[in-house]
């Protein structure tokens, strides 16, 4: 079974340019192979696959000074990309800019190529180990690092690894989770929650706006909208660490989930249908993890069914499905 744990870098500037080198050469790679084969595509009406990044370093040298198994990986991540389009899954492959939010790449471990040491974390083509806030342990082997950067000031790393299902104590314990647009669930059993402090960030975000709409753009004009996006981080923060949390509590506490499969939309709601089903598909994965059941029940009509709250008709609808199955 493989697991991801991600963890804020704090890169010396050498190590710094270092990553921000290789992102580019990933991006020069994964473009570079995207214009041959959309080429050859509009010339002969089939892509050409040949090109690959060791016979693009013998005409772009630069693309040796950065770890080969990036650029593999640039062109792995083309190869499915055109994959899902010829499937029908998604629209003919794009080129990246190095003008996005999001920078990254991702380099696999051969032999210790990548490991941790006491809060440090060894990459390929880095002289020294680099300093990470490893907040909790990683478990099982790495088997590949995926490297990020916001703006190419924040660097972060998530370690794909490969773990052993945990066996956890069956404690019999059910219960039905129904969307709430307040505070994301309602459950037919007591669940004590600590809800994120949203409206401060977004009160923060509305004055930042205010600012803008009345100042010329200048070089404060440019602070504040630095500041904004980080607050709008900061708010997509807040809610990925509520949903880590919440699904965490909940698959630990109890041994079957019975979940909403289906919500409708609320107005003026402080979580979305995507957090929503955010949160299902990290139940998912984790009741995977801890070897606990998890069901998704359409309630659709029963939701006033006896004036019961939902949550409970979910967890009475999966209880009858579970023994009827």
């Amino acid at each position: 079974m493989l697991k991801a744990f991600k963890f804020r870098m704090y890169p010396t500037e050498e190590q710094k340019q270092q990553l921000i080198r290789t992102f580019g050469c990933a991006r020069f790679t994964y473009n570079h192979l995207l214009k041959k084969r959309q080429k050859s595509w509009q010339q002969t009406g089939v892509a050409d696959f040949s090109l690959t990044p060791a016979t693009l370093k013998k005409e772009y040298p630069f693309l040796k000074e950065v770890d080969s198994l990036a650029l593999a990986n640039a062109q792995l991540n083309l190869d499915r990309a055109f994959r899902n389009y010829f499937k029908g899954r998604a629209s003919f492959p794009k080129l990246k800019t190095k003008k996005s939010m999001w920078q990254s790449y991702t380099t696999n471990n051969q032999t210790r190529t990548i490991y941790l040491e006491n809060g440090y974390l060894k990459l390929p083509k880095q002289k020294e180990l680099i300093k990470i806030n490893q907040h909790r342990p990683v478990e099982g082997s790495i088997r590949s690092a995926t490297i990020s950067a916001r703006y190419n000031e924040e660097f972060y790393v998530s370690l794909l690894c490969d773990v052993s299902s945990v066996k956890k104590e069956s404690l019999a314990k059910w219960i039905g989770i129904a969307y709430h647009p307040k505070t994301l669930i309602q459950t037919s059993r007591p669940l004590e929650v600590t809800l994120p402090k949203f409206h401060q960030t977004e009160e923060k975000l509305q004055h930042a706006q205010r600012k803008l709409n009345v100042k010329v753009r200048s070089a404060h004009h440019r602070k504040i909208r630095l500041d904004q996006a980080s607050n709008y981080q900061k708010q997509k923060n807040q809610r990925e660490d509520y949903l880590e949390q919440l699904s965490g509590k909940l698959v630990k506490q109890y041994d079957y989930l019975f979940v909403e499969s289906f919500p409708k939309e609320e107005a003026h709601a402080d979580f979305s249908i995507h957090d929503w089903h955010k949160l299902i598909t990290k139940l998912r994965y984790k009741s995977q993890w801890y070897n606990k059941k998890f069901l998704l029940i359409n309630t659709d009509g029963a939701e006033e069914s006896n004036s019961v709250r939902k949550s409970q008709v979910v967890e009475e609808m999966g209880r009858h499905s579970l023994i009827k199955g």
